[in-house]
């Protein structure tokens, strides 16, 4: 089953708190002033829900949701 992007914004909401309306896919994770632990525990949990194994190094302040939901997708087991 594909991955959607409800599944990634529903790990973003949950490691970080924000309110799924702010999560639009034109917002950058910098804009979102996400902390860097933050980001480690979605890179972990989007491994452990998704099975998608993405560097935190990935996860940069310029990085766009749209970005992430479609980097997420293409790295998706088949």
């Amino acid at each position: 089953m594909p991955i959607s992007p409800d599944d990634i914004i529903a790990i973003v909401v949950k490691e970080t708190g924000l309110a799924p309306e702010m999560l639009r896919p034109e917002v950058t994770l910098g804009e979102l002033d996400i902390a860097s632990l933050d980001l480690v525990s979605i890179a972990f949990e989007l491994e452990d829900q998704l099975g998608v194994e993405l560097p935190v190094e990935d996860l940069t302040p310029d990085m766009t949701l749209g970005a992430l939901v479609e980097r997420v997708r293409a790295l998706a087991p088949e």
